[in-house]
């Protein structure tokens, strides 16, 4: 591989997989697709939640969604198996989308992967 693998967002490259579309602006991918393999990914969806998924937010270490219901593992399998991929393509930075109960500050993907020594960033 002769760039450096990362893992970015799925919902950064403009595939919905939320309940509101966001994409990237179209330079800002175009530039990390210059410098690096980018490796989408969408922990929800790996944690079996459909597309698009409720609204989600974080309340007393739980993913809980506007409908009520407790998330939170959804989120974690989802972010398990994104600490997967990471090891197994030796991934030590991830870009992740901002207020995200899993990609976001706080956010149940965020913060495995930061124990497991991946820089995150936000975006």
């Amino acid at each position: 591989m002769d760039k450096e693998p990362v893992i970015i967002s799925l919902c950064a490259l403009g595939i919905p997989t939320q309940y509101r579309p966001r994409s990237f602006k179209r330079k800002i991918i175009e530039k990390y697709m210059k410098r690096y393999f980018l490796i989408p990914v969408c922990p929800e969806q790996l944690g079996g939640l459909p597309t698009p998924r409720p609204a989600c937010h974080i309340y007393n270490g739980r993913v809980v969604g506007n409908d009520g219901k407790d998330y939170t593992q959804n989120y974690l399998r989802g972010a398990k198996l994104v600490l997967k991929i990471a090891k197994m393509y030796g991934i030590k930075k991830a870009y992740l989308k901002k207020g995200s109960p899993s990609c976001g500050k706080g956010g149940i993907l965020r913060s495995l992967l930061e124990k497991n020594g991946i820089k995150v960033f936000q975006v």
